[in-house]
């Protein structure tokens, strides 16, 4: 199962050590799939996507979007009933293969980043209209890079 996991640029390099241990992501859920108004795929990962990258600023302080899209074995996928459609619950450590991409914001969106993280709505907003960077598995170490 596809999942999109919110995270901080510096953590990033951990998700392809094989010890990463996420415990909270967003997916294409029963639920989402249920209320959605459209049954484009791509879109609905789209819109799954924008709100994890939304949580890497809200709930992790993260100054930048952050993403790494994972394929996880559905037995180790859980929904997570009353929060966002999308949330889901994740167990067990992500093998390193298992990463398919990252996405984040460039170095300019920190400002807003940074400004969202402390609960500036318009800075969000500002957020939220900028397109997330779209990273290979093979360049998210250089995301880390010093």
């Amino acid at each position: 199962m596809r999942v999109y996991v919110p995270i901080t640029v510096d953590l990033l390099g951990q998700c392809l050590s094989g010890t990463w241990e996420p415990r909270t992501g967003y997916a294409l859920t029963p639920t989402v799939l249920d209320i959605a108004a459209s049954d484009d795929d791509e879109l609905l990962a789209e819109q799954v996507r924008d709100a994890a990258a939304a949580d890497a600023v809200l709930e992790l302080g993260a100054s930048r979007r952050a993403v790494v899209v994972v394929d996880y074995p559905r037995a180790d996928v859980e929904q997570v009933v009353g929060e966002h459609p999308a949330a889901v619950m994740l167990t067990g450590r992500v093998r390193a293969d298992a990463v398919a991409c990252a996405f984040v914001d460039e170095p300019e969106a920190e400002v807003d980043g940074q400004a969202a993280a402390q609960g500036d709505r318009d800075a969000l907003e500002r957020l939220e209209e900028r397109d997330l960077l779209w990273y290979d598995v093979s360049e998210i170490s250089e995301l880390t890079a010093p």
